[in-house]
């Protein structure tokens, strides 16, 4: 399903009127008319359902008019309040309030809050649209709680105080039990918290035409089952370990052992035939015992416990053995460490997966990706990528979608940003991933997705692909945890109890 930004809602409005030569009017009638027949959908159940109807004064309120006139000719009881006085309301919304004028409808203008809770079966929120961006208006919050306090609520387009591009969310925007939004669904409104606030989206065609694709910035899609259909399919008869997959990880350190038994792991369960795993000398043992289905390669560590450069040549053989390599999960932060990914990543000639502290070689130093020779993907969460870009986390959470696209301009690779939830983006397009839980921020779950990726790459899908399939299968995992553990209950091993059962629905 396609996404779109805030900015490229206003130009496919704009190009639909400028080059298709369809009205303003045509499309804010045609809103109005998907607007009105959800609203009724919602209200079969209801004997003479009662309706509240907020607008503001643009376009979005516009659809709240439109919506209003129809449901009124339907026979519904409506009541409409306008958060402004008729004569600001100007355009394409002044035609629908006309009509609305004309055929009377009870509309309220510009008053002060009604004191009593609100009555109405279903209320809609047409007050403020795409173009939101910052703060709601402190006249306007009264009737934002207001109308969260109805029994049921729809936002036109985006819940009002919900940010279309960045996801982001006024701590007083509408929370929404459904969303209609108008062509495509935005992309705030899959992005936290602005997807709490949109409750079930729904998106209606109101006549735009087959543009989309020409539109300005990145193709964002949903990263949906349908899709996770379509490219995992079953494993071939004839198959063997040896040409099932092989990769290589280099992970874990002192302390951190279990980063290299998940990341292992989750290669393992998603599919992979064969993976070793490099170990420290010193704790080659714990690998052992740990990795009872995988291949372990001692590396001489002088009983440090961790990777140095005097591993290169080692690692190196092993990589000519595999069809992936991943490394970082647990590799810890010794400068040492840095130095032997740094020298690896600029000779490999696989693909990689580079996850953790395998991203510190990286810090500050992001042309290093350039001279990668091969497919990769990196995995970081807010901080590493932060560290990253330059941009402080506190940035990055308020608009996750523009600090992937600065640091997309100049990298050569698949991102796959960890947040609520993850984001995939590549040459020019993005992926918002439709699973995940809070569940899973606990210690551990992004090395099982380092597994996930590599094993899928190693499998023969393309880097693009292989990050699909792990932020959608480690999600749904987790999903189908919280209906069994709980979300809080749930740590990263339990994923694999989960990842060969969802695989199943594929293989048949």
């Amino acid at each position: 399903m396609r996404l779109v930004t805030g900015e490229q809602s206003k130009q496919l409005d704009r190009l639909a009127m400028e080059n298709h030569d369809i009205s303003g009017e045509t499309l804010m009638g045609n809103a109005g008319e998907k607007l009105a027949e959800f609203i009724r959908s919602k209200l079969m159940d209801i004997h003479n359902p009662n309706i509240g109807i907020v607008c503001g004064k643009g376009n979005n309120g516009g659809d709240g008019f439109a919506a209003s006139d129809i449901l009124n000719k339907w026979g519904f009881r409506v009541t409409i309040y306008s958060m402004v006085d008729q004569n600001e309301i100007t355009g394409d919304a002044k035609i629908f309030l006309d009509r609305c004028e004309k055929n009377g409808l009870p509309i309220i203008y510009n008053i002060n809050l009604p004191t009593s809770k609100p009555v109405f079966d279903l209320m809609v929120d047409a007050v403020l649209g795409t173009g939101f961006s910052g703060n709601i208006r402190e006249e306007t919050i009264p009737w934002i709680q207001w109308m969260n306090d109805c029994k049921q609520t729809v936002s036109a387009d985006i819940p009002s105080g919900v940010n279309a591009t960045t996801g982001t969310a006024d701590i007083h925007a509408v929370i929404a039990d459904h969303t209609v939004s108008m062509g495509y669904p935005k992309v705030g409104m899959t992005i936290e918290p602005g997807k709490s606030h949109s409750g079930h989206m729904h998106s209606v065609d109101i006549g735009f035409p087959e543009i989309v694709d020409k539109l300005d910035g990145r193709s964002w899609t949903i990263i949906s089952e349908k899709e996770i259909q379509s490219i995992l399919k079953p494993m071939e008869k004839s198959t063997h370990k040896h040409v099932q997959g092989k990769v290589l990880f280099v992970a874990g350190s002192l302390g951190m052992t279990g980063a290299a038994y998940l990341s292992t792991m989750g290669a393992l369960r998603s599919g992979a035939g064969l993976t070793i795993t490099c170990a420290p000398a010193s704790l080659n043992a714990i690998y052992e015992e740990k990795i009872t289905e995988g291949m372990t390669v001692s590396c001489e560590d002088d009983g440090q416990g961790i990777f140095t450069e005097k591993n290169y040549d080692i690692i190196m053989k092993w990589v000519d053995w595999c069809d992936v390599i991943a490394m970082g999960p647990g590799l810890g932060q010794n400068e040492q460490t840095s130095e032997l990914v740094h020298s690896m990543v600029k000779t490999i000639e696989k693909p990689m997966v580079i996850d953790a502290d395998g991203l510190r070689a990286f810090y500050h130093n992001p042309q290093l990706f350039r001279k990668i020779n091969s497919d990769f993907v990196i995995t970081p969460h807010m901080g590493e990528l932060s560290q990253l870009t330059d941009i402080s986390t506190e940035l990055i959470q308020n608009d996750l979608p523009g600090s992937m696209e600065k640091f997309m301009s100049n990298f050569p690779g698949v991102l796959v940003a960890k947040f609520a939830p993850s984001l995939v983006a590549w040459k020019g397009q993005g992926g918002v991933n439709s699973t995940g839980n809070p569940g899973l921020a606990t210690a551990g779950t992004g090395d099982v997705l380092t597994g996930l990726i590599a094993s899928f790459m190693a499998q023969g899908f393309s880097a693009v692909e292989a990050a699909k399939l792990g932020v959608f299968i480690h999600g749904k995992a987790a999903d189908q945890l919280a209906k069994i553990i709980s979300q809080r209950g749930l740590i990263a091993s339990d994923l694999f109890s989960q990842i060969g059962i969802i695989l199943r629905n594929y293989e048949s």
